[in-house]
């Protein structure tokens, strides 16, 4: 067990053995040595994914906005009526980087600590002739779930003609969480390198399937280190960041090796344990556990708390928090449990957070015994 630096939705702790593999010595990077790594890791990340039979995935020197981006340049056009699915702060960052870029955006605004309502957003779907809509997976900003399954399953009925391209941001889930893109319908999906596959901030990755690639194909403007084409062609038009390809590579090698599974229930349990300590300890969870993200939770801190007075008496202890956004900057603490973290070094963590909330005591009784009901629970299965 190991106390982390950092419990944060992103970065995320790196572990030793990523690290090691960026000291891997520079090369060519359209040599014999990079190459054969950068293949791997792009059908690695396609079947991480499951884009299908036709579809791929890319990874560019970029943070996670830088994939929003591209994507918007890539897959649209300017005029393109989309519709974004906004339910935090990345959901609305999504639907600005699509309204600077020209595209006619309506925005279906969801209160914060809320999912969206599947029927309310294919009613609005059937509104308009869209082409595309834009989906948060995991919004980061409050700690909710989507249920974008539900509304895939019905999109994916509909004739190809009407169907809307859809693109889901999954930059806080995956690869916490499950994606199936061909089957569940998804067309584009996005993620980046600090999060859930445990490697420092700098790579987007950007996976499309077969009817993403299609409209890949059609005419652009307005992009130009961001053009996607050459990526998905299996070329490399600019220097990539090579030494974070390493990582990315150890990275989907340790994921592979821990199983899908294996990797889903560890952080649906880090989710239970932070959401019972912070419970018990005075700190309400602000969404409710049916849309709770396994990735990060976001805890209301009484009247009476800063948030930021209270990261900075955690970070005097060794331990960075992150704080909320947007209206709830004032209010919230947001502890993130994503990546490298075992339920025993998150339950070191919660050990410095009680410090500063009202029952320090309670708070790490309920984490400590959620953590070994889940563990008697899983014995008996």
């Amino acid at each position: 067990m190991f106390t982390p630096d950092i419990l944060l939705p992103g970065p995320t702790p790196v572990p030793f053995a990523i690290q090691q593999a960026m000291l891997t010595p520079m090369t060519d990077h359209r040599g014999s040595t990079f190459t054969p790594v950068l293949e791997r890791v792009r059908q690695r990340l396609g079947e991480l994914f499951a884009v299908g039979p036709d579809g791929g995935a890319v990874v560019l020197p970029a943070s996670g906005t830088g994939a929003l981006e591209a994507t918007i340049q890539n897959f649209f056009r300017e005029d393109d009526a989309v519709l974004a699915v906004c339910t935090g702060a990345f959901g609305n960052r999504f639907a600005e980087i699509a309204e600077l870029h020209g595209l006619l955006v309506d925005r279906y605004t969801v209160p914060w600590g809320q999912a969206f309502n599947p029927t309310h957003l294919l009613t609005l779907l059937d509104q308009r002739d869209y082409r595309g809509v834009l989906l948060t997976h995991n919004e980061t900003s409050t700690g909710v779930i989507n249920p974008i399954q539900t509304v895939l399953q019905q999109i994916k009925s509909w004739p190809q003609a009407s169907r809307p391209l859809v693109v889901v941001d999954s930059i806080s889930g995956v690869p916490a969480m499950p994606m199936a893109m061909h089957s569940w319908g998804i067309d584009v999906a996005l993620a980046a390198s600090q999060k859930g596959f445990m490697c420092p901030p700098g790579l987007a990755i950007i996976a499309a399937g077969a009817r993403g690639l299609e409209r890949l194909q059609e005419k652009r403007s307005h992009r130009f280190y961001f053009d996607l084409l050459p990526y998905f062609a299996g070329k490399l038009p600019y220097t990539p960041a090579t030494s974070l390809v390493y990582g990315l590579d150890k990275s989907l090698e340790m994921l592979q090796e821990e199983g899908a599974s294996v990797r889903y229930r560890r952080h649906q349990l880090l989710s239970q344990i932070t959401r019972s300590f912070g419970e018990a300890a005075g700190w309400r969870p602000l969404v409710e556990a049916s849309v709770a993200s396994p990735t990060v939770t976001a805890l209301e801190v009484p009247n009476g708390q800063s948030p930021n007075q209270i990261r900075t008496q955690i970070a005097a202890l060794g331990l960075q928090v992150a704080g909320g956004m947007g209206p709830w900057h004032d209010t919230v603490i947001r502890i993130g449990h994503v990546g490298a973290i075992a339920p025993a070094s998150l339950f070191a963590g919660l050990s410095i957070v009680a410090h500063v909330t009202p029952h320090p005591t309670r708070g790490l009784d309920a984490a400590w015994q959620r953590w070994h009901q889940e563990i008697d629970r899983e014995a008996m299965i």
